[in-house]
């Protein structure tokens, strides 16, 4: 998986320093929030992810019906752990950490309307590569990056509007491959984002 990782930046680096020459770039900045649906059990921790913020930076190379729409996004959300404790009361112990990602999506985005009217409407879906950066670790629970893949691929679809120089973006992204090492668990994500389109 590494490979492939190592791979896969290679290819994105090779287009992203040729877009230049290929058409029509605009950047578009964005900030947003994301809802997670991912949950596992790890030995005597429950991992449950919830909201976080994200921001980063899409392209839209192409002028026409179809454009080609990479980017790259800072990701932190919240998860909560829950560690069972094996006592007649049956204590829980709760805490929240933090995961940070870096999310590399590549997507294929269809206008269906103009590009540089009032208003803009668009639909895209495309592949994104996921890089676990880091993990809040928290002193009573033996949670760490080591626990999570360190890169995962999701399946992402979305739809955005344009208003003026502004945009609003909803995209879901369906887990590939499982987030959690040594459990099961697929990392589904729902990110509603703002932005400015140059």
């Amino acid at each position: 998986m590494k490979q492939s990782a190592k791979l896969l930046l290679a290819l994105l680096a090779v287009i992203l320093f040729s877009l230049p020459s290929m058409a029509q770039v605009r950047v578009n900045p964005k900030v947003g929030v994301n809802f997670s649906g991912v949950n596992a059990q790890l030995q005597d921790i429950t991992a449950d992810a919830r909201v976080g913020w994200n921001a980063g930076i899409d392209l839209r190379v192409g002028d026409g019906f179809l454009f080609f729409n990479p980017g790259a996004h800072y990701y932190s959300y919240t998860a909560r752990l829950i560690k069972n404790v094996e006592k007649p009361d049956d204590v829980k112990f709760q805490d929240e950490t933090t995961i940070q990602n870096i999310k590399l999506p590549v997507n294929l985005g269809i206008r269906l309307t103009g590009d540089n009217g009032l208003l803009g409407l668009h639909v895209k879906g495309g592949v994104v590569p996921t890089m676990v950066t880091g993990v809040k670790e928290k002193q009573d629970f033996a949670f760490n990056k080591d626990d999570l893949n360190t890169f995962t691929l999701g399946a992402n679809v979305g739809a955005g509007i344009d208003f003026l120089i502004f945009t609003l973006d909803a995209n879901y992204e369906i887990g590939l491959n499982d987030f959690f090492k040594d459990a099961e668990g697929r990392n589904n994500m729902l990110t509603v984002s703002m932005g400015l389109k140059f």
